[in-house]
């Protein structure tokens, strides 16, 4: 506890706000309780999980072909797909649509002094109406020592339920497969119902959780 009093101490005496990550949570419980009897509210609640790269394989489809006697007749030529997912590198028109779809005031700060940084180990994914253009959908992605880490995937409220975060997390995981990675892990927050079930349907599982307390 003396390395948690010279930290609590230099962050006061700094002006810093005095917060504490609990990280694994299941492990340093003797901590969280002397930060809650110092009066430091709980909050941030988060799961870190894992998973393969690629998630659950998706169902062969069922086709018939028949062949019939007589001219053959063209059938209908397939049409354009709605939606497409790019993956680029870090660019002016990723960020926009980062900042679009996620609603994140900083984007543009946050591109330029942290995501600059991640190189050729990112990937920046964006779903698009190909008709209209419209972003619907962005994640990252970071292939690093067998490990695929997404972050920051955001869909478009009104884009919801059509199956492109999955799209983003296909697109991702096929990229850093063949760059070697053979896990995926990622950070959700415990309250997020819709997100867990996702990627619990991936064959995701908790690795472990982790909290703040603050001053």
């Amino acid at each position: 506890m003396r390395t948690l009093e010279l930290a609590l101490a230099t962050a006061e005496e700094l002006d810093f706000t005095q917060t504490v990550q609990v990280s694994p949570a299941e492990s340093h419980l003797r901590l969280d309780e002397s930060l809650e009897d110092r009066g430091m509210s709980f909050g941030g609640a988060s799961l870190v999980l894992a998973g393969p790269v690629g998630g659950s394989p998706s169902p062969a489809a069922d086709i018939t072909i028949r062949v019939h006697d007589g001219v053959a007749e063209p059938g209908p030529v397939a049409s354009v797909p709605a939606i497409s997912v790019e993956l680029t590198d870090l660019t002016s028109d990723w960020v926009t649509a980062w900042a679009t779809v996620s609603g994140i005031d900083g984007t543009r700060d946050t591109a330029d002094l942290v995501l600059s940084q991640l190189g050729d180990r990112a990937r920046f994914a964006a779903a698009i109406d190909t008709s209209t253009s419209e972003p619907l959908g962005v994640c990252i992605g970071v292939a690093e020592s067998g490990w695929l880490g997404l972050f920051s995937l955001y869909v478009a409220p009104s884009a919801r339920r059509r199956g492109i975060a999955s799209q983003l997390v296909d697109a991702l995981s096929s990229w850093s497969a063949a760059a070697g990675a053979t896990a995926t892990y990622l950070q959700v927050e415990a309250d997020n119902p819709g997100a867990l079930s996702f990627y619990a349907a991936r064959g995701f599982h908790i690795a472990h959780s982790y909290h703040y307390r603050s001053a």
